[in-house]
């Protein structure tokens, strides 16, 4: 089997942005896309993922459902910038060349109330509209063959988060988004359970309330059997101390920028 044809029998995820807050010259804010056959998910749109997507060759336009784990910046920034880029391209088109099928945007509640009021400061025009279609919070919804959960995700307490499950022909895919280091951890365990690829956040060298440490990676891959998980979220200046803590372990990775993973 050659790699293209196993590409359009897998899921392909490749790494936009594996980094925080701070961009830097290895690690951009998080982005993640997901391919599968004719169907490309972004996971996650934080400053610098537009142009990352450009580098990579990616047509904007190619992206029909874009996934939101929560408001911070460094994940959400680039979301609407994404969506008006695409309205302004198409300007520049002939009608029937246009997009026409709505963007589908999926995330924690609240998202279309705070996409609205990112309406009112960036895109005031009143009569200027495109289409987009919101489903918000924890459900289960079919995209193609694709079988997507979301589920609640304790991070910070001023608004909801939630992660992604995505399963297609037996093989599953989690991405939990930045997770406190206070979840409950049987409630992880049940989430993750024998996952092919876990895409988790590891921002933290000591237990916070907002985001999570290696060694509780270590203890979800463990007692959950998840066969591979990719660590990301990372601030440079911890990268060699999180490896030192994984030491030869196969099953955890660190997740790098531009890395294709397939699933």
């Amino acid at each position: 089997m050659n790699l293209e044809h196993e590409i359009k029998q897998n899921l392909q995820l490749t790494i936009l942005g594996s980094g925080t807050l701070i961009p830097t010259v290895t690690r951009h804010p998080a982005g993640y896309l997901l391919e599968y056959e004719g169907e490309k998910i972004l996971i996650d749109c934080g400053h610098t993922t537009i142009a990352r997507l450009v580098d990579m060759g990616v047509d904007l336009h190619s992206i029909n459902t874009l996934f939101i784990s929560h408001f911070h910046t460094d994940h959400f920034a680039d979301a609407f910038p994404f969506m008006h880029a695409r309205w302004v391209d198409d300007l520049y088109k002939p009608e029937s060349e246009r997009q026409k099928k709505p963007l589908l945007v999926i995330g924690p509640k609240t998202l279309e109330e705070r996409w609205n009021k990112l309406k009112e400061v960036f895109w005031p025009e009143p009569k200027e509209n495109y289409g987009i279609k919101f489903l918000e919070g924890k459900q289960t919804i079919e995209i193609s063959d694709l079988k997507i959960e979301l589920f609640d995700v304790v991070h910070v307490p001023w608004f909801p988060s939630v992660g992604i499950k995505i399963t297609h022909n037996g093989k599953t895919f989690v991405y939990t988004g930045d997770i406190g280091s206070n979840h409950l951890l049987e409630d992880l365990k049940a989430k993750v359970a024998d996952v092919d690829v876990l895409l988790i956040e590891c921002g933290t060298m000591k237990p916070s309330p907002s985001h999570f440490t290696i060694e509780q990676v270590m203890e979800l891959v463990d007692t959950a059997k998840v066969k591979k998980a990719y660590v990301t979220h990372l601030r440079v200046e911890n990268e060699s101390l999180i490896q030192e803590k994984i030491g030869s372990r196969k099953d955890i990775v660190i997740a790098q920028d531009n890395m294709k993973i397939l699933i």
